[in-house]
């Protein structure tokens, strides 16, 4: 959608967490992109995934345009807090 023209509103590691803030700037007919990193290594099937934490494998991020970027940060600070 937009990474450009935008700012981060919540960047954290909870898929429940993502889903109450994606719903949260829906309601509030905020516009939103969010992506995706997964930290998970490519060589997980050769060697395992002892002593990784799945909790922290994939990471995310939610951006708004600049104009909203006020109002949505309200919203995401009370919906998590």
């Amino acid at each position: 959608m937009f990474l450009f023209n935008c700012k981060e509103v919540y960047i954290g590691y909870s898929l429940e967490e993502l889903s109450k803030v994606r719903e949260c700037l829906m309601l509030a007919q905020i516009k939103y992109d969010y992506k995706v990193n997964s930290h998970s290594s490519h060589s997980r099937g050769r060697y395992g995934s002892f002593g990784s934490n799945v909790n922290y494998e994939k990471q995310y991020y939610v951006y708004v345009k600049n104009k909203d970027y006020e109002q949505a940060k309200y919203l995401v600070d009370k919906v998590l807090h």
